[in-house]
């Protein structure tokens, strides 16, 4: 989604680089981000640790379905508090995982999409259980007399 507010952005300012866009009247997007863009992705291609990145995304994934699978079994109103918002975290962490692992070009294709269904699968979970937990929560609208 950032990425597309930065594309509309230069288009609505006619620029040709999202690091170009004005930010305010003295500065740009580019005087702002550009130096965390070149030393982040500085680390995702070139630095990061793909044992450990690997490793994070195992237990970022056990962490959602643990949760998914807690919310499955809970009952009343444990059920309407249950934090299914931790598991939508866990997978938005994985997906983050993934795309360093893809970045490093440390998995192979068949792997690739494998990993990327195992996110799917987290956030359809994720996002099922959230539109169960609405449907189950009682929403009381209280109207001054």
């Amino acid at each position: 989604l950032t990425y597309g507010l930065e594309r509309i952005g230069a288009f609505l300012q006619n620029v040709e680089s999202v690091y170009a866009l004005r930010w305010s009247r003295d500065k740009t997007y580019g005087d702002i981000r550009l130096r965390e863009e070149q030393q982040l992705s500085e680390y995702s291609f070139d630095k990061s640790d793909a044992a450990a990145i690997r490793s994070e995304f195992e237990l970022h994934e056990q962490e959602a379905r643990e949760l998914l699978e807690g919310f499955k079994a809970a009952e009343g109103k444990g059920r309407s508090r249950y934090p299914l918002l931790a598991a939508y975290d866990h997978c938005l962490k994985c997906s983050h995982l993934f795309n360093l692992m893809d970045a490093r070009g440390v998995i192979s294709t068949t792997e690739r999409a494998a990993l990327m269904a195992r996110v799917r699968t987290l956030a359809c979970g994720t996002a099922t259980s959230y539109l169960e937990q609405l449907k189950g929560a009682e929403v009381v609208a209280e109207v001054p007399a």
